[in-house]
C-alpha cells in the first residue's frame, strides 16, 4: 500500500466538476475538507506490567518500558508526524496517545505525585510543526489514564503517564463550542492503583461557511469488550447528538467486522459511514500495526481499527494512509505504530 493513496473514483470527480446552481443564477460550490486521525503510541506496550505476576515483577516491567519509551524517541518521531501533515494538510487533526511523561527521583511510591515533565508529546509536536512554519494549533486537549508507578525493583523513581486526546486546527479555521469529557465506562486494569479512563474532544468547526461537528475519540483496547462498547453508546448519546454534520476520528480499536468489539457496528448502526468504505470500497484500509520497538522494520499493517467515521450528507472522495511505507521512518524509526488516516470529505451545501 503506498502512503498517500491517489485514487479518485468517478462518482467523486463527477461530484466535484458538477455544481448546483442557487437561485438568481449563482452557483453554490460545494467545500470539500481533509481531515487526519493519528495515534501516536505510548511509546511502549504495558502488557508486561499489567500482567506481571508479583509487584516487584511490575515494578521491573516499568524500568525496561521506560527503557523502550525512551529508544522510541519521540522527539524525533515528532519530526515524520509534523512531516505527514505538512504532506497531506489536513484541516483537522485527531490525536490519540498525546501522551505526558513525569517523573520523581528519588521514588516515594505515591506519597506525592511526580511533576517533573520529561517528555510531552503536545509541546514536541507543536515544536515540529513551529520548524517547518505549519500554521496549526491545539484548540482542546482531554485528560485521560493518569497512573504513577515506581521504576525498577528496588525502586529509583517514579514515572507517571497521562494519556490525552487532542483536537489540532489549521488556522483560519473557525472553532467554537469545544467540549472535553471522559467516558462513565472505565476499566480498572490495576483494581485500586490504576484506572484505564478514556475520554474525547468534540468542537464546532467552520471552513469556508460550512459548520460541522468534529469528535476525537480513543475506545478501550482492554477486556472486556462491554467497556469500549458502552463508550461508544455514550459518544453517539453524547457529543455526536447534534443536528450539524458530524465527522469522528478515532482509534475504536474495534473491527469492521465485529471480531474484537461491536463498537464499530454500534457507530453505523447510529446512521454514520465509515469514509473509507465508502470512498474504496473493497479495499482494505489496513492501520495497525508495527511492532513495539519502532526500530525494527518489521512487516505490513494486519488490522483496521483507526476510522474516519461522518454522518449527515457527508461524501468521502479520496483518502489515505500514512506511516506504513520505509520512506516514512525518520532516524530510524517509524513515526507510530498505527499509520495516520487522511480523508478529503465534501461537506453538505
Amino acid at each position: 500500500m503506498s502512503d498517500v493513496a491517489k485514487l479518485l473514483p468517478l462518482s467523486a470527480l463527477v461530484a466535484l466538476v458538477l455544481v448546483g446552481a442557487a437561485p438568481g443564477g449563482a452557483r453554490v460550490q460545494p467545500r470539500t475538507i481533509t481531515v487526519m486521525t493519528r495515534n501516536l503510541y505510548l511509546g511502549a506496550n504495558l502488557d508486561p506490567i499489567l500482567q506481571a505476576k508479583s509487584f516487584p515483577d511490575a515494578l521491573g516491567a516499568v524500568a525496561t518500558r521506560w527503557q523502550l519509551v525512551q529508544a522510541n524517541d519521540f522527539r524525533v518521531r515528532a519530526g515524520a508526524i509534523a512531516h505527514e501533515i505538512q504532506t497531506v494538510r489536513p484541516d483537522v487533526v485527531g490525536f490519540q496517545e498525546l501522551v505526558l511523561y513525569r517523573t520523581q527521583t528519588p521514588s516515594d511510591f505515591l506519597q506525592s505525585s511526580a511533576r517533573s515533565v520529561v517528555l510531552d508529546y503536545k509541546a514536541e509536536l507543536q515544536h515540529a510543526l513551529r520548524a517547518r512554519k505549519l500554521g496549526y494549533h491545539f484548540v482542546g486537549v482531554d485528560t485521560n489514564t493518569d497512573a504513577e508507578l515506581p521504576s525498577g525493583s528496588p525502586a529509583t523513581m517514579d514515572i507517571r503517564l497521562t494519556v490525552r486526546n487532542g483536537l489540532l486546527v489549521k488556522n483560519g479555521v473557525r472553532i467554537r463550542n469545544v467540549r472535553i469529557g471522559n467516558f462513565r465506562a472505565s476499566d480498572p486494569v490495576i483494581p485500586g492503583l490504576v484506572t484505564a479512563t478514556r475520554g474525547w474532544v468534540s468542537a464546532d468547526a467552520t471552513v469556508g461557511g460550512r459548520t460541522f461537528r468534529v469528535i476525537v475519540t480513543h475506545l478501550e483496547s482492554f477486556k472486556p469488550a462491554a467497556v469500549a462498547e458502552a463508550q461508544s453508546l455514550e459518544l453517539i448519546d453524547g457529543p455526536a447528538r447534534t443536528r450539524l454534520p458530524v465527522v469522528l476520528l478515532g482509534d475504536l480499536n474495534s473491527r469492521p467486522d465485529g471480531s474484537t468489539t461491536k463498537s464499530y457496528a454500534n457507530f453505523i448502526g447510529a446512521g454514520f459511514t465509515d469514509a473509507w468504505a465508502q470512498a474504496y470500497p473493497g479495499r482494505p484500509g489496513l492501520t495497525c500495526c508495527h511492532g513495539e520497538d519502532l526500530r525494527i522494520v518489521g512487516g505490513p499493517f494486519t488490522e483496521r481499527i483507526d476510522y474516519v467515521l461522518t454522518r449527515g450528507r457527508v461524501r468521502a472522495l479520496r483518502g489515505g494512509i500514512t506511516g506504513e511505507a520505509p520512506s516514512s521512518r525518520l532516524g530510524g524509526l517509524w513515526p507510530s505504530d498505527h499509520g495516520g488516516l487522511w480523508m478529503t470529505l465534501r461537506l453538505p451545501g
